[in-house]
């Protein structure tokens, strides 16, 4: 699977539901809140993000499509195998962590799946947290 082409800061809103929609169902107005924009700009960009297939906004809630599951959780995967090759090669974890953030929704799964297989397909991140996640 090769994701959607998307921007950075889609990226960060896809993987902020992501995040909040374990704990309750996700607001326009809470999304704009965690990320100190207005909600029309937060609006803005769920929208662009429902075109794209990624989300479903209805009455004001915004939920991740099959597919913005999918997505959030390569990219994770992503971010995490990315992270785990920085730390090992001498990269402190969170500065690990900031530069995998600029770079992981655009790589490809099978090159992330590769690098996965390279590094003995670790359980974890340098900070603890699965590797694979599960779609929600």
């Amino acid at each position: 699977m090769t994701y959607t082409k998307i921007s950075k800061k889609e990226r960060d809103y896809l993987i902020l539901i992501f995040e909040l929609s374990r704990d309750f169902p996700v607001r326009v107005r809470d999304i704009a809140e965690a990320t100190n924009v207005s909600e029309p700009t937060a609006y803005e960009y769920s929208v662009r993000l429902a075109e794209k297939g990624l989300v479903l906004m209805k009455k004001g809630i915004v939920k991740l499509t099959e597919k913005g599951n999918e997505t959030v959780s390569s990219i994770i995967k992503a971010h995490r195998v990315l992270e785990t090759l920085f730390y090992i090669n001498g990269i402190s974890a969170d500065e690990s962590c900031q530069e995998c953030s600029k770079i992981d929704y655009l790589l490809d799964k099978e090159t992330i799946d590769k690098l996965y297989r390279k590094l003995g397909e670790p359980a974890n991140c340098p900070h603890g947290k699965p590797v694979v996640v599960e779609s929600s």
